[in-house]
C-alpha cells in the first residue's frame, strides 16, 4: 500500500475526543503532516458570526450536529483539499464528504481533570468530561456514526502530539502500529479504588 502523502479532496479524517485530549494539536499536526486543511467547526461558525445559543450555567455556546455539518459542507465545497476536522461533537458528515477514519483521542481521567484544570474549567464541566471519558461516551458517539472499521482509539495519556500523529499515520497507512493497551477506564479505576470518587 503506497503511504498516505497526501488527503484528497472530498475525504476527510475526524479527530475526536472528550476536550482536553489533545484533539487540537494532533489535528494541526496531522493536517499539515497530509497536506489537507485543518477545519474546527466550532471554530468555523464563529469566525461566520453565526448567532449561537450560550448556556450561561456551563459557560459554552450551543451547537448542534446539524450546524456543523452544514458549516463542514460549505467550507469543503469552497477548498480544494481534504479536511482534518477537530470536534469533540461526532456528527454524520454530508454525503460529499468520505470518511477515511475517525481517531477518538483517550486519556486518563485522573490525567485529564488536571489537564482542564489548567484550562480553568469550572468543577461541573471538569467533573462532566471526566464521566464522559470514564463512559465512552466519544467513541460510542463515533462507532455509531461511521462504523466500527472506521474507527480507531489512541491514548494520549502520556504521549505528545508528534507521537499521536505518528501512531495515526501508521494505522492510515496500513502498516502495524505500535500496541496500545486497550481503553478501559471503568475496570482501570476499580481496580485502583478510584471510582468511587468519580461516580460519587
Amino acid at each position: 500500500m503506497n503511504p498516505l502523502r497526501e488527503l484528497k479532496k472530498g475525504s476527510a479524517i475526524f479527530v475526536t475526543g472528550t476536550p482536553g485530549t489533545g484533539k487540537t494539536a494532533v489535528s494541526r499536526a496531522l493536517a499539515k503532516a497530509i497536506h489537507a486543511r485543518y477545519v474546527n467547526p466550532a471554530e468555523l461558525l464563529n469566525r461566520e458570526h453565526s448567532k449561537l445559543k450560550y448556556d450561561r450555567k456551563r459557560r459554552t455556546k450551543i451547537v448542534s450536529p446539524r450546524t456543523l455539518r452544514n458549516a463542514v459542507a460549505s467550507q469543503a465545497k469552497r477548498i480544494g483539499q481534504g479536511l482534518v476536522i477537530d470536534s469533540h461533537i461526532i456528527f454524520e458528515l454530508p454525503s460529499s464528504i468520505r470518511i477515511k477514519r475517525a481517531f477518538v483521542l483517550r486519556c486518563r481521567p485522573d490525567s485529564l481533570e488536571e489537564r482542564l484544570k489548567h484550562k480553568h474549567w469550572t468543577k461541573q464541566k471538569i467533573r462532566e468530561n471526566s464521566l464522559a471519558e470514564i463512559l465512552d461516551i466519544c467513541l460510542w458517539d463515533a462507532v455509531e456514526n461511521y462504523g466500527r472499521r472506521k474507527v480507531s482509539e489512541i491514548d494520549t495519556t502520556e504521549m505528545g502530539p508528534s507521537a499521536v500523529v505518528e501512531l495515526a499515520l501508521r494505522q492510515l497507512n496500513g502498516r502495524r502500529a505500535r500496541t496500545q493497551h486497550k481503553v478501559d477506564w471503568l475496570s482501570t479505576l476499580e481496580n485502583e479504588g478510584k471510582l468511587d470518587y468519580y461516580l460519587a
